[in-house]
């Protein structure tokens, strides 16, 4: 068996809704893959993806992928150690500069920097990138990407913080369209669900999550599965 992604969804700013993508990422990875199975790495102090695996099991008796919290040199031997297992691993790292999100980049295909479209926000890109740099020099097949999450359904900030990604960024390539500030995804994660699950279905967030695992590298026909796959389980 090979991996065929292992992704790290991180920010050294804290509240851009890191652990929601990260969590649905992982959910909808499991549906297209419930045979060899989804490692989703809790990497934050937090333990949010932790939380949500567990909501998951209490709803559905079981979360349909693996969950473990680990900090800092764990992250590697969780990767190193698993990586056999398993199709995917997706990492929650925490919302700053800490080891486990070092770790994550150095072990990880991809990494995942969801942005919220606020000044702050945009401000710390400088040195989240200034880490993938340095994580690059031993991991140079590492691929970078940017999302705006958290995104508002109408105005000129979205463009603003597109404009600023891409101006000043350019080594992170930026996935739209962007993530908007839903409340399907709040409700979702709190009952240990991904958008695909939640009903009444919301076709916005549903597109929204599509777009993104395509930007990561999912095919359509794989995209076309996960659909399926909630389907079945709804």
């Amino acid at each position: 068996m090979y991996i065929k992604l292992i992704i790290t969804v991180g920010n050294i700013k804290g509240g851009v809704g890191k652990s929601t993508l990260a969590c649905n990422i992982a959910t909808a990875l499991s549906l297209l893959s419930p045979d060899s199975g989804v490692l989703l790495i809790d990497g934050d102090k937090q333990g949010s993806a932790a939380d949500f695996a567990q909501s998951r099991t209490d709803l559905l008796g079981k979360a349909g992928f693996t969950c473990v919290r680990a900090q800092g040199k764990e992250v590697v031997n969780q990767v190193v150690t698993m990586r056999e297992k398993f199709s995917h691993i997706v990492i929650d790292a925490g919302g700053q500069d800490n080891p486990s999100l070092r770790a994550g980049l150095v072990v990880s295909d991809i990494v995942l920097v969801p942005v919220a479209p606020r000044s702050f926000e945009t401000w710390a890109l400088e040195n989240m990138a200034t880490l993938i740099e340095e994580a690059t020099i031993t991991n140079p097949n590492l691929k970078a990407f940017g999302i705006l999450n958290l995104a508002f359904p109408k105005g000129s900030d979205n463009d603003q913080t597109h404009l600023i990604i891409r101006e000043d960024y350019p080594l992170l390539e930026l996935i739209e369209p962007p993530v908007v500030q839903r409340k399907a995804f709040s409700d979702a994660v709190g009952q240990g669900l991904c958008v695909l699950e939640i009903k009444p279905k919301n076709h916005d967030a549903i597109r929204e999550l599509g777009s993104l695992l395509k930007g990561i590298g999912i095919s359509e026909k794989d995209i076309k599965v996960i659909y399926n796959g909630s389907t079945k389980k709804a």
